[in-house]
């Protein structure tokens, strides 16, 4: 759990960040857009994951000890949540135009209406959620131990702009990829993020186990 380099923080929160639940939804909610609009939606979406993870990498341990929660704690609490949106990744189905999560989208009758849901629910909870947000505290308390804090915001920084460049060339992605392929992804994502849920569980457990012992 204390490995802090880019390598690991980025892979985690490829597995437990990546945008493909959200694809339906943004294409739902662009279709027909003009391409600078389009670009509008996009950068907003990006800005508000990258400053929403970062809100949480910063303050979420102070959070946490300002409600007296101990970190193993939340490391088991963290870890169920991310297991379950592990499971529900396994058994999602394919993508068509509603997105994996089910989501109510209004008809985009007017660009601020777009702008408003680049924000909720495409960017949060669809593309970065609860589990990211639980996984990115985490991390963050590992790598202020081991002095990796900056490795954790460049892994921040580099999901939110590939997340930013598949929202980008969406329907490319659509219409070459394919529906199954999204959806073999999305299960194969779904794995990873249930192992590291099951990580974070047992590192919890045996923290507060070792620490009973040497009550």
């Amino acid at each position: 759990m204390d490995n802090g380099t880019y390598q690991h923080y980025l892979i985690g929160l490829l597995a437990i960040g990546n945008n493909v639940s959200s694809l339906g939804a943004y294409l739902a909610q662009t279709h027909g857009m003009a391409r600078r609009r389009i670009w509008h939606v996009i950068l907003l979406t990006t800005l508000v994951c990258f400053v929403f993870l970062v809100v949480f990498m910063l303050f979420g341990t102070a959070v946490l000890n300002f409600f007296g929660i101990s970190i193993s704690s939340f490391e088991i609490a963290g870890g169920l949540l991310l297991g379950g949106v592990g499971m529900e990744m396994m058994g999602a189905a394919n993508p068509g135009p509603a997105a994996h999560k089910s989501v109510d989208m209004p008809e985009p009758d007017d660009f601020h209406t777009a702008l408003s849901n680049a924000v909720v629910p495409i960017g949060i909870p669809l593309t970065v959620g609860a589990g990211t947000a639980s996984a990115v505290v985490l991390f963050a308390n590992a790598a202020a131990r081991n002095g990796s804090s900056a490795s954790l915001l460049a892994a921040i920084l580099t999901l939110v702009l590939i997340n930013a460049a598949v929202f980008r060339f969406a329907n490319t992605v659509m219409r070459r990829v394919g529906p199954l392929a999204l959806t073999i992804f999305t299960k194969i994502m779904g794995l990873f993020t249930l192992s590291i849920g099951v990580e974070f569980v047992v590192h919890g457990v045996s923290t507060i186990y070792i620490g009973l012992l040497h009550k």
